[in-house]
């Protein structure tokens, strides 16, 4: 007597969406990537709070604490200078955080700006088509071969 094979159903599909998370978290160089981005998000978004002094306030800052080493105490021992001073006496430390809030910024408006720009040019491109997009391809084209370090 035959025996009956039981008819298997086909998974269900992710999404998308799903999928690409779950590539994305496979891999080790990505999730570190991810996590040390997320960190320096937070750490620049809470500079006030993490950084020892404020390097924009010129009542905080201290002549005399100009050009001390790492790990040095300021003249009245109350802050502790973890990656030393300048020669204006600001917090080195300080000055990175505060630094890393305004590169995070010009990163996220500059992105912005380009998105914007690309999405103008390029949906009038697809509109009038034919010559004009034959040359903002080859103005990419151009644009492209360059390398990015230059």
């Amino acid at each position: 007597m035959a025996e009956t094979q039981e008819i298997q159903q086909p998974e269900k599909d992710k999404s998308l969406f799903l999928q690409t998370l779950k590539e994305y978290f496979e891999s080790k160089t990505a999730t570190i990537g991810l996590i040390v981005l997320t960190l320096m998000v937070v750490v620049a978004l809470m500079a006030p709070y993490f950084s020892p002094q404020n390097p924009y306030d010129l009542m905080t800052i201290d002549i005399m604490d100009s050009k001390l080493e790492p790990g040095e105490k300021s003249m009245d021992e109350s802050i502790t200078y973890v990656l030393g001073t300048d020669s204006q006496g600001r917090d080195m430390l300080s000055a990175i955080l505060y630094g890393l809030r305004i590169s995070l910024g010009v990163g996220v408006v500059s992105t912005l700006i380009a998105l914007v720009i690309g999405s103008i040019i390029g949906l009038w491109a697809s509109f009038i088509g034919g010559r004009t997009d034959s040359f903002i391809m080859r103005v990419v084209d151009l644009q492209l071969s360059f390398p990015a370090i230059l």
